[in-house]
Parts: structure tokens; C-alpha cells; sequence
């Protein structure tokens, strides 16, 4: 008797309108809308509808926390490290559990990149890295701190933290004990954070 293995992957689900919840619909913010993605032919992507300025945040990104090892798929997810729980991931695989950040793809290379991943008080953000026109892909890649635009846009989001720090209002409340590896001084996290699914390993928003 004969026998050969089978090769042949099953077709790729490709992901639909008719597929996205509608609480991710209506979060959508109105400059942006969910189309066929042009870097993934599999996924949805989202599109600016008008222009988006250089340094907009857009965020949190949502999902449910677990254990790495009750991850099922590393495409939807961040990590991040937690002082006291360690390793965590966002997973946002399930739809009904993330938001409409969800839908943003990793860029090809560095140089399709428009936005980059940013991470305050254990939340991930996206920025816009440079103006984006109406028509594109949001997309987000990662550069670490050697990339000086984006060296530049975290140092700015660090001034904006201690102004909010030392503003009459902040100085209302309790301050906390920082803890090693939690906060700097101006409230922007020292923590590592990493997406597997990405081509880098480690990211760092000191």
C-alpha cells in the first residue's frame, strides 16, 4: 500500500466587513474606515479617509490578558512585562475582544512605516510618524530609538508626561512610589515590550 503526505494548505480565511463587530465599527475614529488591506491580501486594513497629522495617538490597544502559552496565534498581540506578573499579552485574536487597532498592519519594511508603537502606564498606543494622506494604509513598523523620528516622537511624548506631572491639577494627587522598571519620572514606562509576529524581538520605550 501506498502513502503520501499532503501537502496542500488550506486556503487562507480572508477577513470581510461582514466579519468586523460592531462595536469596532462604531469606535472607528472618523477619519479613518476599514478596507482590504494592500500589504495583506488576507486582512483588512485601515485607511485614512483625510489627512492625519504628524503625532496623532491613537489607542489603547485592546485585547484580552493572558499567559503567553494561552495564546493560540501571535498575530494580534502584544507582550508586555509586568514587575510582578511578568510576560502578559494584549491578545486581540478574537475580534469581538480588541478594537478597531486591531486592523492595523505591520508595514513590509521601515520604510512604509507611518506609525510606531508607543507604551504608557502598561498600554500600548500607535503614533503617527509622519503626515498621513487620505488613500493610505495605516501601517506600523518599529525602529527602536536609533531611528531618530522616532527618538524624537517618544522624547516629545516624555516632555508631555512631566508637564502633565508637574501641572497644578497632577500635583493634587498621591504621588507613588516608582518602581524599578515601571515608570521614569515622567510617567512613561521603562518597560519592555516585543510582538512575536514582528521580524525584531525586543522594544523599549525608556
Amino acid at each position: 500500500m501506498n502513502s503520501y503526505l499532503n501537502t496542500t494548505e488550506p486556503p487562507a480565511v480572508v477577513e470581510t466587513l461582514a466579519d468586523v463587530p460592531e462595536h469596532v465599527l462604531r469606535g472607528l475614529p472618523e477619519d479613518v474606515r476599514l478596507f482590504p488591506s494592500a500589504v495583506d491580501k488576507t486582512r483588512l486594513g485601515v485607511w485614512a479617509t483625510k489627512s492625519i497629522l504628524k503625532g496623532k495617538k491613537f489607542g489603547p490597544f485592546v485585547g484580552d490578558k493572558k499567559k503567553r502559552s494561552q495564546v493560540k496565534s501571535n498575530v494580534y498581540m502584544w507582550e508586555v512585562y509586568y514587575p510582578n506578573l511578568g510576560w502578559m499579552c494584549v491578545d486581540a485574536t478574537d475580534p469581538k475582544k480588541g478594537n478597531w487597532l486591531r486592523y492595523i498592519n505591520w508595514a513590509r519594511s521601515g520604510k512604509e512605516q507611518n506609525l510606531f508603537p508607543l507604551e504608557i502606564n502598561r498600554t500600548i498606543y500607535y503614533k503617527s510618524l509622519k503626515p498621513i494622506a487620505p488613500g493610505e494604509e495605516l501601517l506600523v513598523w518599529y525602529n527602536g530609538e536609533d531611528d531618530p523620528e522616532i527618538a524624537a516622537a517618544i522624547e516629545e511624548e516624555r516632555a508631555s508626561a512631566r508637564s502633565r506631572r508637574h501641572s497644578p491639577k497632577a500635583k493634587k494627587g498621591t504621588a507613588r512610589p516608582t518602581q524599578r522598571g515601571a515608570t521614569d519620572t515622567a510617567g512613561v514606562l521603562q518597560m519592555e515590550i516585543s510582538h512575536p509576529a514582528c521580524p525584531w524581538s525586543d522594544l523599549w520605550c525608556k
